[in-house]
């Protein structure tokens, strides 16, 4: 079913613009969020002065402010331990103990164990060797921390 349009002058509209609503919509407010805790508010002086505490022995430090020091970006948590099998473990020494030349898998049951290494970034992956044409596998650095 088609509506037939009409137009409408200004005064007749239902629907303000975006203008117009810009215009008569009351301000909103915004939140104010609760401001941080500050130093208490410095006391008035008693009319009396009081009496300074002694000092103990000079100190050679600088007096440090009391304005709260700001630190960077909050600390991240440990990364949890990687937990291998006995056979991930002597696999990753394998790789480790290959050095330069890299490891070449051997057996196709260890291809599994590689891969799994692979996910955890504790190995990886080199250029294939030309001879044979399979790829090499080095330790990485998370790798030689897990070792040892």
């Amino acid at each position: 079913m088609a509506v037939k349009k009409t137009k409408k002058t200004k005064d007749e509209s239902a629907a303000p613009t975006k203008a117009e609503a810009k215009e008569t919509a009351p301000k909103k407010t915004a939140k104010a969020k609760a401001p941080a805790p500050k130093a208490p508010a410095a006391e008035p002086a008693p009319t009396t002065p009081a009496p300074a505490p002694a000092e103990p022995a000079a100190s050679t430090k600088p007096a440090k402010s009391a304005a709260p020091k700001k630190s960077g970006a909050p600390k991240k948590a440990a990364a949890p331990a990687i937990k291998l099998s006995a056979s991930q473990g002597e696999l990753l020494k394998k790789v480790g103990g290959a050095a330069e030349a890299g490891y070449s898998v051997e057996k196709k049951i260890e291809q599994r164990s590689i891969e799994s290494l692979l996910e955890k970034k504790l190995i990886k992956k080199g250029a294939k060797d030309k001879a044979t044409g399979t790829v090499r596998y080095h330790i990485s650095s998370a790798g030689k921390k897990h070792i040892s």
